[in-house]
């Protein structure tokens, strides 16, 4: 009986002429019921300038169609074919966490390390390279664990021995969870001077993202739908970021929150005036047709407000005006567990309303809350901001 012998195949590479200037082709082939089938990808000229280049970008790819082979798994693999298959296979899909990462490898870990073999990254090299690098602490903590996981995956792609110790095991970085700028924390007067000089629409997300404890893109993802009138729950069930619209940056963060009377009637007066305002701009479309979806769109895209351009333009001129640098939307959540804590809500319900997995072992012995305790906890919050913060928003909407 005659066994078929493993193959290691490298591809080929040729330049072809286009209509304006040329291409490179690879040329690879594929197992297809037990055939070996000829396939073709085409790579831009102007893009990848040498083949050596079109070679680097395929490393990745070779690979895998040459996984299990003996070759293989003897091979050494660059840097750069690692990242490149992490991108294809491992990338989370939140648009916020996948752009950080891109940034990374981009930035940092590409520039430095990708045509370096992967195993012979020494972790007194990479120890090195981090006490060089000009970033805060918390950043390099971030790189880190992107090498750590990927150093990981080598090991499970057996493009690392076994019993060989991830070299970032080693590598610490020294004041990774030390906080350099503290957070600002408004006081409820603080806050009502703040959202006076916003404009209406910021106003109205920077009072419910307040009022809610939400991140500015969880506050930018809320629907409509999302709303109870009658049982005044909010349902946080997504985020907007950038023009993408994700999941929640962590399973705890989907939640039911309560939903103060008091912001319930400013959301509604908000959400008619949003309605006549479409109407009036689209005279010519019948009511059917028209669709209210997002609490905070943009009058132009229809799609949710991009919170960064809000927050430079608004956010940030409006904490200047009162003498405070640096104001941001997540300002409002850090103040959110201040005025928890002011208001003498018991941790537990303080991490429920938060939406946090835990915010210490002492917190977490007192359990989930129950709703009617989480809805004091939060009316006695919005009761410190929504009584004159209603009516100068009143005021505003009239003006």
């Amino acid at each position: 009986m005659q066994t078929r012998r493993e193959r290691y195949q490298q591809g080929s590479i040729r330049k072809v002429k286009r209509a304006k200037g040329f291409a490179w082709e690879f040329r690879y082939y594929i197992e297809e019921g037990g055939k070996r089938t000829p396939k073709s990808q085409y790579f831009d000229g102007e893009t990848y300038k040498t083949a050596t280049s079109v070679r680097q970008k395929v490393e990745a790819q070779l690979l895998q169609l040459n996984e299990g082979t003996e070759y293989a798994r003897a091979k050494d693999v660059s840097f750069n074919a690692l990242l490149e298959r992490y991108i294809n296979e491992e990338m989370p899909e939140r648009h916020a966490t996948k752009g950080g990462y891109t940034s990374i490898i981009n930035t940092h870990l590409r520039p430095k390390w990708g045509t370096h073999m992967v195993s012979e990254i020494r972790p007194a090299e990479i120890h090195k390279w981090f006490q060089s690098l000009a970033l805060a602490p918390v950043t390099k903590g971030h790189v880190r664990s992107l090498m750590h996981k990927l150093f990981d995956l080598a090991t499970l792609w057996e493009y690392l021995p076994l019993e060989r110790r991830n070299p970032t095991d080693i590598v610490k970085i020294k004041n990774v969870t030390k906080v350099l700028k503290e957070a600002i924390v408004l006081t409820p007067e603080l806050f009502r001077e703040v959202v006076l000089r916003l404009p209406e629409h910021v106003n109205m997300i920077a009072m419910t993202a307040a009022c809610l404890g939400l991140r500015v893109s969880e506050a930018l993802g809320l629907k409509w739908e999302d709303i109870d009138w009658e049982t005044g729950i909010v349902t946080i069930r997504r985020s907007a970021y950038r023009g993408s619209i994700d999941d929640t940056k962590n399973t705890p963060s989907k939640a039911r929150l309560p939903l103060h009377p008091t912001l319930a009637e400013l959301l509604l007066a908000w959400k008619l005036k949003c309605e006549h305002d479409k109407r009036e701009k689209r005279k010519d479309v019948e009511d059917d047709d028209i669709v209210f979806e997002w609490l905070f769109a943009n009058p132009y895209t229809g799609m949710p407000y991009m919170s960064p351009s809000l927050q430079q333009r608004w956010i940030r001129p409006a904490g200047e005006a009162l003498g405070i640098v640096g104001l941001g939307f997540h300002s409002l959540r850090h103040s959110y567990r201040s005025w928890l804590d002011s208001a003498g809500v018991a941790p537990g319900v303080t991490k429920d309303l938060m939406r946090h997995s835990a915010i210490s072992t002492t917190f977490n012995v007192y359990g989930r809350a129950l709703a009617p305790e989480k809805r004091e906890g939060n009316r006695k919050v919005v009761e410190m901001l929504l009584p004159p913060a209603a009516t100068t928003a009143t005021e505003a909407t009239a003006n």
